[in-house]
């Protein structure tokens, strides 16, 4: 919680603006590497034809996830499963148009109609309506301004954010442009997201916004490196003076980076080392968002 910050009171909130600080402020996953296992319940522990979809849906995913063509084999291998039993699963998927199978390769991929429901998918399900009631739980919890972004090839995109309830309030306008090196949430993308994003930010120069910022490309390695092992960043002081964010990555459903969630405030009330609550409290809160598009953290198909 957020102790002695000024929340509440009868006299009107103090608003800085820190949108226009050169556009920045506060502020891969492939398929999965090792076999899916698959469990060791019959199909009949909680019916036979539920148990039969959930397990059809696994095998979708794990060829969406792919993003090339898989065999027979493999997936067998992958849900420690029989290869008659992968077939069965993958004939319904095709005759439904949501699989296509090589006839020379015997090979399946997905089909235009999968990407087309996808794309649609994602058009009526974007990050910031997915992050928005979290958001505000994680606003309400904490009392920080809360921020959603996104990354674009030359920074964090801000595309929602919940201001804090603080009488003297520091805030980000949405779509405003955090810069890679010296945001909590650009150092999240350069650990969770774009390697070549990476690599080009650290070949590039790194612009100062303050003495605090990182502009050393081996200590901007080190840091993304550590962030990475804990799965949150923070960026005290290297932004705006005074200011600190603690951020932490989303994922969607096939476990892609797509963006970060950030609490931010000044450094008195989010400091260089920030709180085991705090850090509890976003790690929760971006599962939660990660969730609600459809991730998992330990993947694992259902039995058929």
């Amino acid at each position: 919680m957020r102790g002695s910050s000024p929340h509440g009171g009868l006299a009107p909130p103090v608003r800085k603006d820190i949108s226009g600080l050169g556009d920045d402020l506060v502020s891969r996953r492939g398929r999965g590497e090792g076999s899916v296992k698959a469990g060791k319940s019959g199909e009949g522990n909680r019916g036979g034809s539920i148990q039969a979809v959930e397990f059809a849906l696994e095998i979708l995913e794990y060829v969406a996830r792919g993003q090339t063509s898989v065999g027979v084999s493999e997936m067998a291998r992958a849900f420690s499963t029989t290869k008659s039993r992968i077939h069965r699963h993958l004939q319904t998927l095709v005759s439904a148009g949501y699989l296509i199978r090589n006839d020379e390769t015997e090979r399946y991929s997905i089909s235009a109609r999968l990407m087309a429901l996808g794309q649609a998918v994602s058009e009526s399900f974007e990050l910031a309506t997915a992050a928005r009631e979290v958001a505000r739980e994680l606003r309400d919890l904490t009392g920080h301004a809360v921020a959603i972004s996104q990354p674009e090839p030359d920074g964090m995109r801000i595309l929602l954010v919940m201001a804090s309830r603080s009488n003297i309030e520091i805030f980000v306008k949405p779509g405003s442009l955090l810069a890679y090196n010296s945001s909590a949430q650009g150092k999240v993308s350069l650990a969770f997201g774009d390697e070549l994003i990476f690599a080009r930010i650290l070949a590039g120069p790194l612009e100062m916004r303050t003495p605090h910022t990182i502009t050393d490309p081996e200590r901007l390695r080190q840091e993304v490196e550590a962030v990475r092992k804990r799965r949150w960043a923070v960026g005290p002081n290297e932004s705006m003076i005074g200011l600190n964010a603690l951020a932490a990555p989303i994922f969607d459903a096939l476990g892609s980076y797509v963006g970060s969630i950030a609490m931010t405030d000044s450094v008195q009330y989010i400091p260089e080392t920030p709180g085991n609550d705090q850090v509890r409290h976003i790690l929760a809160a971006a599962a939660k968002i990660s969730s609600n598009l459809g991730h998992r953290s330990k993947d694992g198909p259902a039995p058929a």
